[in-house]
């Protein structure tokens, strides 16, 4: 809530709202008339006679997908289907959005040009060069979130809308402290770099999972015909077409202490797929490559905690990492994957998981830098179920699909066993887990692993090792978890 939070930042806080605007296009009146409306202005409000054109169902204009141009340079793996799936009647269409893009990037414009006068007016008042007040924003932006922080945690603590929610799940103290994340899911800040894989732990033969499909090719697209803006039309496409410059490799999440942008290194940019790793995770019979050299725990009921050869990544149909995935305009080929049958619509959207079972031994996920002592995750726990390839044949640890259907339960004497930095800090049975259970909202439910405001001594954090492990002694198979997300502060 945008006054929430100008009083919990003092009015320091910068915001603005995109209205919906519909009032000022002009009206569509008719399949004549339309032609002569300006293209971003068509068929977005009709009259009454003709409302079925603007309409959400049987309105021939409100999409306008291709999944493929013929080229002579690639050929796909896949038959291109004939249209694009999920064309519901309540999802908005390209000219919708079409539209709401456009109004944004106006707004952003108009900035840049009240900016540049800035500039201006500075540079014939103090002369050249620009002083760094004028074109760094970083100190407002730390002061902000200082005042903000300051206030929640201080005379409106417990008041904010997140807290009120929240609270009732035991996970209020997260509103009050600056969260980092990592997900299998796409996109995602930073691409490959924030995945959950990039942060597991190697097992001792150097097993991790990784992401291993290959784009079927490179580079943009070729454009549909049907999507070339007429002679006398605003092209967009042509003043913004898509640069060869390397994309910027820079972290703007909330809250970098050091202050430091650069989070990658130019000459170790691994994460475009991880396709030199031959190890690929699906689940669906295309490519299965077991681990290297198995590395055998006869011990099913060790509490030492080292990495497991079992966990890997469940990729569903479609969702396949190829490249980059943060859902910007530089990431086309995050999913650029043979069995895409729509490569054209560059879509990021993936649900992956970093899945085991009750023989896979410990997952162990590297923490950065760990400081509130808080870590949580969200989790699938309803799969896989006796069907984990890494596991198959399997009967001793390390080898001595998303549904939203009924789930199969796990084995009775289920349990999950939590470490840090190698040592067990807690051990769930299924009666526990199932008190926690507790969806925040639909198909979302996070576990919290650890909550310990006193656990991290050092005031600048300090790097930590979360390990986590199923087991069951009656039927390991069954006993099977998939993690999406890790959180922590």
């Amino acid at each position: 809530n945008a006054n929430n939070l100008q009083t919990e930042t003092n009015g320091s806080f910068w915001h603005g709202d995109i209205i919906s605007g519909k009032d000022f296009i002009v009206l569509t009146e008719g399949i004549g008339q339309v032609t002569t409306l300006p293209l971003a202005a068509q068929y977005q409000r009709c009259s009454l006679s003709v409302e079925e054109l603007c309409s959400d169902k049987n309105n021939p204009h409100k999409y306008d997908a291709h999944c493929w141009v013929p080229r002579s340079d690639v050929e796909p793996k896949t038959t291109p289907s004939q249209g694009f799936s999920s064309q519901a009647s309540w999802h908005p269409g390209n000219r919708a959005h079409q539209s709401e893009s456009r109004k944004a990037a106006l707004t952003i414009l108009t900035g840049l040009k009240n900016a540049l006068q800035i500039w201006e007016n500075a540079i014939d008042e103090t002369g050249f060069p620009l002083a760094e007040s004028y074109w760094h924003i970083g100190d407002t932006y730390k002061s902000v979130q200082e005042t903000l922080t300051t206030y929640i945690n201080g005379p409106g603590k417990g008041t904010s809308e997140c807290e009120k929610h929240f609270e009732k799940f035991g996970f209020e103290r997260v509103c009050r402290m600056t969260m980092h994340g990592m997900s299998e899911f796409t996109p995602v800040n930073l691409g490959g770099a924030n995945s959950l894989h990039a942060h597991i732990k190697p097992a001792l033969n150097g097993w991790v999972p990784a992401q291993t499909a290959v784009s079927v090719y490179s580079g943009i697209d070729i454009l549909p015909v049907s999507w070339k803006i007429p002679p006398t039309e605003v092209d967009v496409h042509a003043i913004a077409i898509a640069t060869t410059y390397k994309r910027p490799q820079i972290d703007q999440m909330f809250g970098n202490e050091d202050g430091d942008d650069s989070y990658y290194d130019d000459d170790n940019d691994d994460d475009k797929g991880d396709a030199e790793n031959s190890r690929s995770l699906r689940n669906n019979g295309i490519q299965h490559h077991q681990p290297l050299e198995k590395v055998v725990d006869r011990n099913i009921l060790s509490d030492e905690v080292v990495p497991g050869i079992g966990w890997g990544i469940f990729s569903e149909a479609l969702s396949e990492v190829t490249g980059y995935c943060d859902g910007s305009a530089m990431s086309l080929d995050c999913h650029r994957e043979k069995n895409n049958n729509c490569l054209l619509s560059g879509h990021n959207d993936g649900r992956n998981t970093i899945s085991g079972d009750g023989l896979s031994g410990w997952l162990v996920v590297q923490i950065p830098k760990l400081k509130e002592g808080m870590i949580f995750a969200r989790m699938e726990w309803w799969h896989p179920r006796d069907d984990w390839y890494l596991t198959e044949g399997w009967t001793e640890v390390n080898n001595g699909s998303r549904s939203l259907g009924t789930p199969i339960p796990w084995p009775d004497d289920v349990f999950i066993d939590l470490a840090v930095n190698g040592e067990i800090v807690s051990t769930w049975d299924k009666a526990q887990f199932d008190s926690i259970n507790v969806a925040i909202s639909y198909n979302e439910a996070f576990y919290k692993f650890l909550d310990d405001e006193d656990f991290i001594q050092n005031e600048e954090g300090e790097p930590v090792e979360f390990g986590l492990r199923i087991r069951s002694e009656s039927d390991p198979r069954m006993a099977g978890l998939s993690l999406t997300h890790v959180y922590y502060a």
